[in-house]
């Protein structure tokens, strides 16, 4: 075992104040001349946009970047999307929260703008909060695409946001949070990730 490794298996023990503490302490070391050490590298391990998500809208410049890209990609032309009971309730509940308050998007927002849902689009063309996605959330999109040019088109949407790491402590959490909500809650793995990158940001 590497002493990386080991590092890592007494940190994830630690309870939540010491290895934020821990956290914080790495994160304010001066930068070295080793690049891991680079204030990118602290950037990234500390949860902002980890993914040049910007690479995908500069191959694409004639593209459109954003909401507009993924909008209706898998609904069906010339038909009114299904609108469901809970059909937009993440919309409903980013817009009670102050103005752009930092806010990690969960995969169903945005599968329902693929799906064509207006809601979903007013959303993310006028959010009034800081949109991030969860890379569980890319992941999940990048999985529903069925040929290379929805490839494209997924990158392209995810390409204006901030693309969240899954860090030690989110991974942590995502397994106590299956532990304790899985069987009771019908919890999906995809969910506790996408709520631990939320908690740990």
């Amino acid at each position: 075992m590497s002493l990386f490794e080991e590092a890592m298996a007494v940190a994830v023990q630690m309870p939540t104040e010491e290895r934020e503490r821990l956290a914080r302490a790495l994160v304010s070391r001066p930068a070295s001349s080793d690049p891991a050490q680079s204030a990118a590298w602290r950037q990234a391990e500390t949860g902002h946009a980890v993914l040049d998500t910007a690479s995908a809208a500069r191959e694409a410049e004639a593209d459109i970047a954003g909401p507009r890209a993924l909008a209706a990609l898998w609904g069906r032309p010339n038909e009114d999307p299904v609108e469901s009971e809970t059909s937009g309730s993440g919309v409903l509940l980013a817009s009670g929260l102050p103005a752009n308050s930092p806010v990690v998007v969960h995969t169903d927002v945005c599968a329902e703008l693929g799906y064509g849902n207006e809601r979903a689009l007013q959303f993310f063309e006028s959010p009034g909060v800081e949109i991030r996605l969860a890379t569980a959330t890319y992941l999940a999109l990048l999985g529903a695409a069925e040929d290379a040019d929805q490839l494209r088109r997924v990158q392209r949407f995810v390409s204006p946001y901030a693309v969240l790491s899954l860090g030690p402590m989110a991974s942590s959490r995502a397994v106590e949070l299956m532990i304790g909500s899985a069987l009771e809650d019908g919890l999906a793995p995809l969910d506790a990730l996408v709520a631990a990158r939320a908690w740990a940001h």
